[in-house]
C-alpha cells in the first residue's frame, strides 16, 4: 500500500516533498452534476448501440457517411435536451471550496461535448451566489473533442504535463468504469462517487465515497492506496445501469 499525506496547505508547509494529492480532476455527468441515467440509456436505445460499446465508440466504429452524421446529430438533441435537468452534485460546493483553500487545481475530463461543458460552467455554475462561483476554476475542461476519449488515459496525462505534477499525485474522480480505468491507467488515484447502480466498479477504485463532499476527509487526513491495482481491460460499458457518460 502507499501512504499519501493530507492534502493542505499546512501538511504541505510542514513536509513538502511527502506524497500527497496535488490535483483534482472530475468527470462531469454523475459526478459534478446528479446521475442522467435515463438519457444515456434512451442514446443506446435510439442509436440501437449493442452490449458490450460504449455509444461514442459504436458510432466512431462502425457508422459511416450519413447514418455517422446522424448519429451525432442524435446525440447533440438528446444531451441538449438532458442540460434542462443538469443539476449539481450533493456536497460539491463544500469540496471545491476545501481545495481552493488548500490551492490544488481542478479539472473535467468529460466524454460529453462542448456545449454540456459550457451550459454546466455558465448556466447551473451561474444560478450559485458569486463567492461560489468563483470555485469552479476548472482548468483546463476537456469534452470529447479530445481523443482518444476515456476510458484512455491521454487526457489524463494532458492534465499532468499542463499542470507540471506526476499522474501518481491527481486524483480523478468519477462514477463510472471509464473514468476510473483513464485514471488508473495513467498511474493516478481514482475515487468513485458510488451509487446504486454503479457498485460494479467499486473494485478498480482506490476510494469509494457515496457523496462528492466525503472527498474531504480523505484528502485532509491522508489516506492508503493500492497502487498496484491493475488497470485491466474489463467490460465496463456493457450494463444499462450504469451507463457511460
Amino acid at each position: 500500500m502507499t501512504h499519501y499525506w493530507p492534502s493542505t496547505k499546512d501538511a504541505a508547509t510542514a513536509d513538502p516533498t511527502a506524497l500527497r494529492i496535488r490535483g483534482v480532476v472530475f468527470d462531469m455527468d454523475g459526478t459534478l452534476t446528479s446521475p442522467i441515467n435515463e438519457y444515456l440509456k434512451k442514446m443506446r436505445n435510439v442509436l440501437k448501440v449493442p452490449p458490450g460499446y460504449g455509444t461514442l465508440e459504436y458510432v466512431e466504429e462502425f457508422l459511416q457517411g450519413e447514418e455517422y452524421d446522424q448519429a451525432h446529430r442524435t446525440l447533440v438533441e438528446i444531451e441538449t435536451e438532458a442540460l434542462e435537468s443538469m443539476r449539481l452534485s450533493d456536497g460539491l460546493v463544500d469540496l471545491l471550496r476545501f481545495l481552493h483553500e488548500n490551492a490544488i487545481p481542478i479539472a473535467i475530463i468529460t466524454r460529453n461535448n462542448r456545449l454540456a461543458v459550457e451550459h454546466f460552467l455558465n448556466i447551473v455554475v451561474g444560478r450559485l451566489p458569486e463567492e461560489e462561483q468563483r470555485l469552479f476554476a476548472f482548468d483546463p475542461a476537456i469534452d470529447r473533442a479530445f481523443k482518444p476519449a476515456k476510458p484512455a488515459p491521454e487526457a489524463m496525462l494532458h492534465i499532468s504535463q499542463r499542470w507540471k505534477v506526476p499522474p501518481e499525485q491527481l486524483l480523478m474522480v468519477g462514477d463510472h468504469g471509464d473514468d476510473l480505468l483513464c485514471g488508473l491507467r495513467a498511474g493516478s488515484v481514482v475515487a468513485l462517487l458510488r451509487y446504486a447502480c454503479n457498485t460494479e466498479f467499486e473494485s478498480i477504485a482506490h476510494i469509494v465515497v457515496d457523496r462528492i463532499d466525503g472527498l474531504v476527509s480523505v484528502l485532509e487526513h491522508g489516506f492508503d492506496a493500492d497502487m498496484a491495482l491493475a488497470a485491466k481491460d474489463r467490460p465496463v460499458r456493457g450494463k444499462l445501469a450504469a451507463p457511460v457518460s
